[in-house]
């Protein structure tokens, strides 16, 4: 489902009071920018307070008196913390299964495209606190999935609170999840764009990026008022190297998509494998309580770790570890990540792509060095390494050079970390055929078409698109008419009926290709009957065009008949593949111009038209007076006149010119009775549109 951001003059339920109680109404846009801070403060807060619930776990569970450094061993017990967690996290998802199942990125983009931004308190709460556990037990995933459903969380039940609605609440749960992000990374740029490229698939219009970056500058505001501005990754100078060895980046990156499509395809296979233990009625206690013992057992071993690693980041960019420290480092990051997480812990992956990044950026040229005697920079390589895997993994290559640049506060290896950001995501995004999100999206049964959800088609029934013109043979018609009937016609198909007029058999051009070859020795023999394909797939007329698309999808149909829902003998006619495709691209037109282009109409006159695209406009007419009563179903104003309306306004006053009271802009469908005093927002040729405005002023 695409996110529509509902720009016509939106009625903003927390300000669109009446003029006694509010002379002042705040307009549209001045609303949006209220919203947009305010709800954008307050993802910032929950992004602070998730960052200090962490520390405070951390605290709680390793104490400061803890050696990290290497130089003295932990205490065995150390091993059972991450366990311990584990145990935690399973504990609230035995309580809580329903909020459980809710993990993720991926459930913050279906609260925006499926759920009109809806996401429960209760889910909300229980994903800050159970990743919470997790990090803050030794866990080694990354807070930024936690941050981001947080965040959308909390700006979903606070724009309940405000009584935002549909197409409002969806941009504000988007943004807020942004904002989560641009608040706990302390990078209001990335966030903009992380909820761009993940949170709306990079389906984006403009209104959207209004709320978008006012409340990830709002959210960054305030991590940085609590948490300060210091850059995450502390370095000293780059070396970029000469032009001549920019090539490295490219294979860097190329590798790093490599390792992404390696990561991806990993972790899915892990979870079938977990899915398939739990069907079998393994515990997944047993299951999570081993991994936490691993996850201990590693961390005990190599302390760094623990955690969500930026601490360990930064000594692979100071060179204080050896290569086969960093290549044991990436080997347990890379695994205990995905077991953690498909096992049924809760955390991100976007700061694990940034180690695994680190570790293999610093691997890559340490090995080129020794090898072919280069003299490449670790440390710029660790950080072109961090961004290549980030796109990689997560498809998300502009977030990714952006979260670099606004984390180190260095823009001086911005070029070498586009060439390894491209790369990585081009090798990525071939291999894999969309992002992590989206595959996840379709392991669970949701369908995009170009990120836009498929079920717009309910709202068309099967016989607003039906084909009367069906080609009806009786079942005792010979060969010889059959073939006929194919000459004489554009027809694919033929159907067979009986008697009673009911569909028996269906007759396809293919089908007669077998029947010509041995025509002169069976003509005479064959009947319609017994060359029809018994098994025939119906619709009824009250279907809607989603249940249709299924069905095509199902058989690998390009057309299927349609009977009469109130009289199931009578056949009406049948509806072709290619028409659903029409509808379905017809309606989302319809609702993006009514909601993506009429806010830029309320400045010109009213007897102004608005050209779309070349040769096609939009106008604005009052109700003629010979319409009002009648339904548009029975004015078939796009037969006669060939215009569509878009929108009705009832009222007084055109929805171009200023604010009112009372004022109602409905989407009408086919049996909308038109009004005295309404107006129609029409579209068309720009001659039809005018010839109908002509019409309208003379009656």
């Amino acid at each position: 489902m695409k996110i529509k951001p509902s720009i016509i003059k939106h009625q903003w339920p927390f300000f669109n009071k009446s003029s006694a109680v509010n002379p002042y109404p705040l307009s549209d846009y001045t609303s949006l920018i209220f919203f947009s801070v305010i709800l954008g403060i307050a993802s910032g807060l929950t992004a602070v307070g998730l960052h200090e619930f962490i520390h405070l776990m951390n605290n709680l569970f390793f104490p400061s008196e803890f050696n990290f450094s290497g130089s003295l061993p932990l205490p065995y017990w150390v091993i059972a913390i991450p366990a311990l967690g584990m145990f935690f996290q399973w504990l609230m998802s035995h309580q809580f299964p329903q909020q459980a199942k809710q993990k993720g990125v991926v459930e913050v983009i279906k609260a925006v495209s499926f759920r009109q931004g809806f996401i429960s308190l209760k889910s909300t709460i229980f994903h800050f606190l159970a990743p919470a556990i997790c990090m803050g037990t030794g866990g080694t995933v990354g807070p930024e999935a936690p941050a981001a459903k947080s965040g959308a969380g909390i700006v979903s039940a606070l724009g309940q609170l405000f009584r935002l609605k549909g197409d409002k609440l969806r941009i504000f749960t988007a943004a807020g999840a942004g904002a989560a992000i641009a608040g706990v990374f302390n990078t209001p740029l990335a966030g903009v764009f992380f909820g761009i490229e993940v949170v709306l698939l990079n389906d984006l219009h403009a209104s959207a990026l209004t709320a978008f970056i006012l409340s990830s500058v709002s959210a960054s505001a305030v991590s940085r008022t609590f948490l300060g501005n210091q850059p995450k990754f502390i370095f000293n100078q780059l070396i970029l190297g000469s032009y001549s060895t920019f090539i490295f980046y490219l294979l860097l990156g190329i590798g790093a998509g490599l390792l992404s499509v390696a990561f991806i395809r990993t972790s899915e296979s892990v979870q079938k494998g977990f899915v398939n233990l739990y069907q079998k009625k393994v515990n997944p206690l047993f299951i999570m309580i081993i991994i936490g013992l691993l996850m201990g057992g590693a961390g005990w071993w190599i302390p760094d770790i623990f955690g969500i690693g930026y601490s360990c980041i930064n000594k692979i960019l100071a060179q204080g570890f050896n290569s086969p420290t960093v290549l044991i480092l990436f080997i347990l990051k890379f695994f205990l990540v995905i077991l953690i997480l498909r096992s049924g812990g809760f955390g991100g992956i976007f700061a694990p792509s940034m180690f695994l990044g680190a570790c293999y950026g610093y691997l890559f040229s340490q090995s080129l060095n020794l090898l072919f005697h280069l003299h490449l920079d670790p440390t710029t390589y660790t950080l072109v390494g961090m961004g290549s895997m980030l796109a990689g993994i997560n498809s998300v290559p502009i977030t990714a050079i952006l979260i670099l640049f606004e984390m180190t506060n260095n823009y001086h290896f911005i070029l070498p970390l586009m060439l390894g950001t491209v790369g990585s995501h081009l090798i990525s995004h071939i291999a894999l055929h969309g992002s992590i999100y989206l595959r996840e999206l379709k392991r669970e049964g949701y369908s995009y078409v170009f990120s836009r959800d498929i079920h717009v088609l309910r709202s068309i029934k099967v016989q607003d698109a039906v084909r009367a013109d069906i080609l009806l043979l009786p079942e005792s018609a010979p060969s010889s008419e059959v073939i006929k009937k194919f000459l004489d016609s554009q027809h694919d198909t033929i159907y067979v009926v009986n008697h009673e007029n009911k569909i028996t058999g269906v007759i396809k051009s293919k089908t007669l290709r077998y029947v010509l070859a041995e025509y002169e020795q069976l003509h005479h023999l064959l009947l319609a009957s017994d060359i029809a394909e018994p098994d025939v797939v119906y619709l009824r007329s009250e279907d809607n065009l989603e249940e249709a698309m299924k069905i095509f999808a199902h058989h690998q149909l390009e057309e299927i008949p349609v009977l009469d829902s109130a009289d199931p003998r009578r056949i009406i006619g049948t509806l072709h593949y290619q028409d659903v495709l029409n509808a379905y691209n017809q309606l989302l037109n319809r609702l993006n111009l009514a909601e993506g282009l009429a806010s830029e109409f309320k400045a010109i006159q009213e007897d102004a038209l608005q050209e779309v695209i070349p040769g096609f406009s939009l106008a604005e007419v009052d109700v003629p007076e010979a319409f009002i009563g009648k339904s548009l179903a029975k004015l078939q104003l796009r037969n006669k006149y060939r215009i569509d309306v878009l929108m009705v306004e009832e009222g007084d006053q055109s929805i171009f010119t200023g604010q009112e009271e009372g004022k109602k802009q409905v989407m009408p469908d086919k049996d909308y009775v038109l009004k005295r005093g309404a107006r129609l927002i029409i579209y068309g040729r720009t001659l039809d549109v005018v010839n109908f405005k002509k019409m309208a002023e003379k009656s």
